[in-house]
């Protein structure tokens, strides 16, 4: 196997479990590499640290996969670690037995740094996202096979890092069968997800705690809601069916999710009570305010407006627009969430800005929660950015400011 070593003074950050090790790092290597390769990762002594996959050409250039010098990466070691995942994910769904669409494997939260795996109530949705990855492909689908016998397998690598690795985008079946649309079970709602054309996997299984909660705890009865980048209507849906509003205005700019959130209101009985706008949430939000509209709960949950350091700043302006139109719709007593899935806005960012909003509206808020995704995406101590999503339960006080 390819011996790699690393610099003096780097070898501490891998002692202390981080799972990658930078281009900048290296030192030196016992052949040519092969991009995508296993490697013996050292120290400048040559004292071994790690196992992992190599691609020089990546600024992320080995990812971790064992600290164990005699754990060979072969087909148990991969049966091994999904069981693991599964384990630990069947103990989370003890809590919510009314769920059947969860993720599987979290990259590196898993210890499968570039791979990605969400169950759709037995069919497996799945993501290479590297070019070591992408070499042990046919270990890792034995592997999901062999522990948790999917009805199918899909693959849907589009996620634009594989550009990045050298690798192309890729969509296909690898097992079994896959329907065109397939229903889960979400917290009880039920949920039609189409795979292929859908957004990530098909569908965003990383808020459904924060829905639930939002839907116990926020939505009152007699409600009227808003929900802006609705997308398929999760929140929207969970409003209406476990919250019991009366009204749910859903936003997004894709007719491919609203017609599947039209599709998944009508399946939970509530389609009277929805009303879906097609449009930019941006133009949307500032012309129901124009036009006086005001609500009791507000759900802000946009894409991730910061994909780089660089555009920092100008995400911060479009989370303050949005965050300003809602909070002038707000309702005295009202409730908002905010979110953001851009790990490059830190809880501390997304709080300044809400801060500002609040400010400039003069509506004062308390606020109850801070949350991040759900359980079954757990993030990793050692990488800040692994806690990419974050969303703020805020309350308005009831009394006026004039």
């Amino acid at each position: 196997m390819l011996q790699v070593s690393i610099k003096r003074g780097r070898e501490q950050k891998i002692k202390n479990f981080h799972p990658w090790i930078y281009k900048s790092d290296l030192l030196s290597h016992s052949r040519r590499v092969k991009p995508g390769e296993l490697c013996i990762i050292r120290d400048y002594k040559g004292a071994f640290l790690a196992k992992g996959y190599i691609n020089p050409e990546s600024y992320i250039a080995i990812r971790i996969l064992t600290f164990k010098k005699e754990e060979e990466i072969d087909l148990s070691f991969f049966i091994n670690r999904i069981r693991e995942a599964s384990n630990y994910r069947k103990k989370l769904l003890k809590s919510a037995p009314n769920t059947t669409g969860f993720r599987l494997i979290h990259s590196e939260a898993d210890y499968l740094s570039g791979l990605i795996v969400d169950n759709y109530n037995g069919y497996l949705v799945i993501q290479f996202t590297t070019f070591g990855m992408e070499l042990l492909k046919p270990l890792i689908v034995k592997a999901l096979i062999e522990v948790v016998k999917p009805k199918g397998i899909y693959e849907k690598s589009t996620i634009q890092t594989r550009e990045l690795e050298g690798l192309p985008l890729t969509e296909n079946l690898l097992h079994g069968t896959f329907p065109e649309k397939v229903e889960i079970l979400e917290n009880g709602i039920k949920v039609q997800v189409r795979i292929i054309g859908g957004q990530k996997t098909g569908y965003f299984l990383d808020q459904r705690e924060n829905k639930l909660l939002f839907a116990k705890e926020f939505v009152e009865e007699g409600d009227k809601v808003l929900d802006a980048f609705c997308h398929l209507g999760g929140f929207g849906l969970h409003a209406a069916v476990i919250g019991k509003a009366k009204k749910v205005v859903a936003v997004d700019s894709s007719e491919f999710a609203l017609e599947l959130a039209k599709e998944n209101s009508k399946i939970n009985g509530v389609e009277n009570i929805f009303e879906f706008i097609k449009g930019d949430c941006f133009k949307i939000l500032k012309k129901l305010q124009k036009n006086g509209e005001t609500f009791d709960s507000i759900v802000i949950d946009p894409p991730a407006f910061a994909k780089s350091r660089t555009v920092v700043e100008q995400a911060k302006k479009g989370y303050k627009e949005l965050f300003l139109r809602g909070l002038k719709m707000l309702k005295p007593g009202g409730k908002i969430i905010v979110c953001s899935c851009s790990h490059h806005i830190t809880p501390p960012i997304l709080e300044e800005i809400l801060l500002s909003a609040a400010i400039d509206t003069r509506i004062p808020l308390k606020i109850l929660y801070t949350t991040y995704q759900s359980k079954d995406h757990p993030f990793v101590l050692q990488i800040p950015e692994s806690r990419y999503l974050k969303c703020i339960f805020a309350r308005r006080f009831k009394w006026e400011v004039k």
